[in-house]
């Protein structure tokens, strides 16, 4: 029996059923060939990043690699995390997103507030989106982060989808450790740039039903309490079901 090349998991953006084959784009078959060093029959794991989770016998290698298509299952996932996010200090905004994506979370919409922009963060989309395959691949999880275009709170806050559950980190909050996360639906984080939300943002926020929650019992930075919201979110279920 062919073994499987571990680890190895692609992004494939369309993934047919059981008996198709398709050949690979060039980044992810020099990630088999080059990266995993894949032989024909050995087998890989592949995802679409919205769900399917495909089982791969690699027929040919090289600069457009071939594979035939063993098994294909898809799902939905039963929970969902986006978080807004205002802009940390420097250049952390990478990091956040890659650990973001690690975690599992669902969409990544940076907000712009008024103690604090993404101006240095603009035409990052695709260092951005390629952070967050690598964070897929890693973490090997069958949903992509979805990375959006900074907006400011009040438009974010309008494209949310309907009967999610909203938190507001803010060190004056419930303690996390009080709060059980949600383990089914969407669940929304807000977290403020580097120098707080203003004002009159925490008040477009109350308004809108986001409760406070402390995710620390000190102050954190921006990008910080964002994977600290994100690891209570992501640590309410043992195994997330969007795990291969």
């Amino acid at each position: 029996m062919p073994a499987d090349a571990t680890p190895s998991f692609l992004l494939v953006s369309e993934l047919p059923s059981a008996g198709g084959r398709l050949t690979l784009e060039d980044d992810e078959s020099h990630y088999l060939t080059r990266v995993c060093r894949v032989r024909p029959g050995e087998r890989v794991t592949a995802t679409d990043g919205r769900g399917a989770l495909a089982l791969l016998r690699v027929i040919e290698r090289g600069r457009r690699a071939v594979v035939e298509v063993e098994s294909c299952e898809r799902a939905s996932a039963r929970r969902q995390a986006w978080v807004l996010a205002g802009a940390p200090e420097g250049e952390r905004g990478d990091w956040m997103v890659e650990k973001l994506a690690e975690l599992g979370v669902a969409v990544f919409q940076p907000i712009d507030c008024q103690r604090g922009g993404w101006e240095r963060m603009k035409g990052r989309s695709d260092r951005w989106r390629r952070l967050a395959v690598a964070a897929l691949r890693q973490s090997r999880r069958r949903f992509l982060l979805e990375v959006r275009e900074p907006q400011v709170l009040a438009e974010a806050l309008a494209g949310l989808p309907a009967g999610a559950g909203y938190w507001l980190a803010d060190a004056a909050g419930s303690p996390a450790a009080r709060v059980p996360a949600p383990r089914d639906g969407v669940t929304v984080g807000l977290i403020g740039p580097a120098a707080g939300l203003s004002p009159a943002e925490r008040g477009v926020a109350e308004t809108a039903g986001f409760r406070p929650i402390s995710l620390s019992d000190s102050r954190l930075r921006a990008e910080t309490a964002a994977l600290a919201w994100a690891s209570w979110w992501s640590a309410a279920v043992v195994r997330s079901p969007d795990r291969p």
